[in-house]
């Protein structure tokens, strides 16, 4: 009975080691499973701002190439566009229609300017040409731009990272542009060949808008991991419950069957004790044991069995040794 109340110990140990071990599984795989979408989700916010800064570098290129292509385009003389003084050794720098209207030469670098301040203005994109070598002072590169710059020079096509600007996480981008045969025209005096590089469109777009749509969503997936975690570790320990309760409804009824089958194996051994041929006195009744003895049938049945004696008379026993109460 012990071995077996050990063995039962023992089964529900492992059981236990067993629960433990599909709890920390399935805990992993939500936590795998909740890290993987929180990637994907910040990986995607990074792809779509990658996505509209490519956008907004190409449309610069192309307006810049458009204007090259054209010499640049005159424009009227305000306060807000005065002539470009680093435009001042061309002739034609500034005309008059013959209304009497000033025009002066706006250059893509001019033109690309006013288009971010524009840009800014309405949609908060930070947009600006800056170059290594800059004609302008304006447009020399700040710290990210350099580094920037040093990538672009190793081989990279572009760069970007997310970086903190006036106290908010931008999406900072490179593009680099190069010299052609109509950027000569105002920038051959200057040293540069064809096939230099020129500069780069410097972008910078506030990524807080889109990591709170992020935050949102990652949120909303955290929960449902948790109800999901939740939910299937409520059933795993019902099931846990139902087994243990099983187990020790088999356990009672094991232990009940190991009782009846020791008290029949008991009542057994006394049966066999007292079968097969037994030597009695046929004058005093007395049996002989397993050692030679002889001993009351009284004894040696009460050691052998449950049985207990009491003492009477039977009736031609009493005529015989009693006579006299017969005939009273």
């Amino acid at each position: 009975m012990k071995e077996f109340i050990s063995g039962k110990i023992r089964l529900r140990q492992k059981i236990r080691v067993y629960l433990w071990v599909i709890i920390i599984i399935w805990t992993l795989v939500v936590a795998l499973s909740l890290l993987w979408n929180i990637t994907q989700i910040k990986n995607n916010t990074l792809t779509e701002a990658f996505t509209d800064a490519t956008m907004a570098s190409h449309k610069d290129i192309l307006y810049r190439q458009w204007a090259s292509g054209h010499g640049g385009v005159y424009v009227p003389v305000t306060p807000g566009n005065p002539p470009n003084p680093y435009l001042a050794q061309i002739p034609e720098r500034d005309i008059t229609t013959p209304s009497g209207r000033k025009l002066t030469l706006v250059n893509p670098a001019y033109m690309s300017r006013q288009v971010y301040e524009l840009d800014a203005a309405q949609s908060g994109l930070i947009g600006r040409l800056t170059s290594p070598n800059p004609i302008n002072p304006k447009n020399a590169p700040d710290e990210w731009e350099k580094k920037a710059f040093s990538h672009i020079r190793a081989g990279e096509k572009e760069f970007s990272s997310v970086e903190k600007l006036q106290g908010k996480r931008y999406f900072r981008f490179m593009s680099p542009f190069y010299v052609d045969k109509q950027c000569l025209s105002c920038h051959a005096r200057y040293g540069f060949k064809e096939g230099d590089l020129r500069g780069g469109i410097s972008i910078a777009i506030n990524i807080e808008p889109l990591m709170a749509r992020a935050g949102k969503r990652i949120g909303t997936i955290a929960l449902s991991h948790i109800l999901l975690w939740a939910i299937a570790l409520t059933a795993i320990l019902i099931g846990y419950r139902n087994l243990q309760f099983e187990e020790q409804k088999r356990l009672v009824a094991e232990m009940e069957k190991e009782k009846l089958i020791a008290d029949l194996r008991g009542s057994l051994d006394k049966i066999e004790t007292l079968s097969g041929l037994l030597p009695i006195c046929a004058s005093c009744k007395k049996i002989r044991n397993d050692k030679g003895y002889w001993e009351q049938i009284e004894k040696y049945i009460g050691e052998r069995t449950a049985a207990e004696f009491t003492h009477g008379i039977c009736p031609e026993c009493k005529s015989k040794l009693y006579p006299e109460l017969d005939q009273k």
